[in-house]
């Protein structure tokens, strides 16, 4: 097979191409655009205010995706958007540019943007739990939150990244002696257990 001929388009006609009727050509401008990496970004972020919709998102998938330390103001803008996927996609931003404000960023979304073939995994439950142990002090107090799925990522954090702990112990035997938490257990019984488990994140802190 051939090797694809270069594309000779100008970025901002590849954006404009992420509008395309065919999903192919969508696809193919967005990994062209990421190919390219920071040449892209004036491209994506100057079309970004006055797109809608899917091709919004489209947007910030590629700003993300290029990670260009510049567009770090324009991904914690992002946060505030509309669009639960723009705002997944402004914190993947913010931590793969090494942003002071990426745990923060990922905490606010850790709701947004549900991976549907991974249910309860988003964008941002995949992130924390990349940053590891580090963040367990703030993402164990989320086993409190008013919401049951906000609690159970929470959850799904904190067992993922139990593992990389450093004498951690077996995380069945803590499991049961701090109470048995479940995301959908009767609150008592587990903001009781919660507590137990938000002190012990406070100690491997230390």
């Amino acid at each position: 097979m051939s090797p694809r001929p270069p594309d000779g388009r100008s970025a901002c006609e590849l954006v404009a191409a992420l509008s395309a009727e065919h999903f192919n050509e969508r696809a193919l401008a967005l990994a062209e655009l990421v190919r390219r990496g920071p040449p892209s970004t004036v491209a994506l972020v100057a079309a970004l205010p006055t797109a809608g919709g899917e091709l919004r998102a489209r947007i910030a998938q590629g700003l993300a995706e290029i990670a260009d330390p510049s567009t770090a103001d324009a991904f914690a803008a992002m946060l505030g958007d509309a669009d639960e996927q723009v705002r997944a996609r402004g914190a993947q931003g913010l931590v793969r540019i090494g942003d002071a404000r990426a745990v923060d960023a990922l905490l606010q979304t850790i709701d947004d943007y549900p991976d549907i073939l991974r249910e309860p995994d988003t964008l941002s439950t995949d992130g924390l739990t990349d940053l590891g142990p580090s963040v367990l002090p703030r993402v164990v107090p989320l086993l409190k939150a008013p919401g049951l799925m906000t609690r159970a990522r929470a959850f799904l954090v904190l067992r993922r990244i139990f593992p990389r702990l450093d004498g951690g112990g077996d995380w069945q035997s803590l499991w049961v002696e701090f109470g048995r938490y479940l995301p959908a257990a009767e609150q008592l019984q587990r903001d009781a257990a919660a507590d137990r488990w938000i002190a012990w994140a406070e100690r491997q802190a230390c």
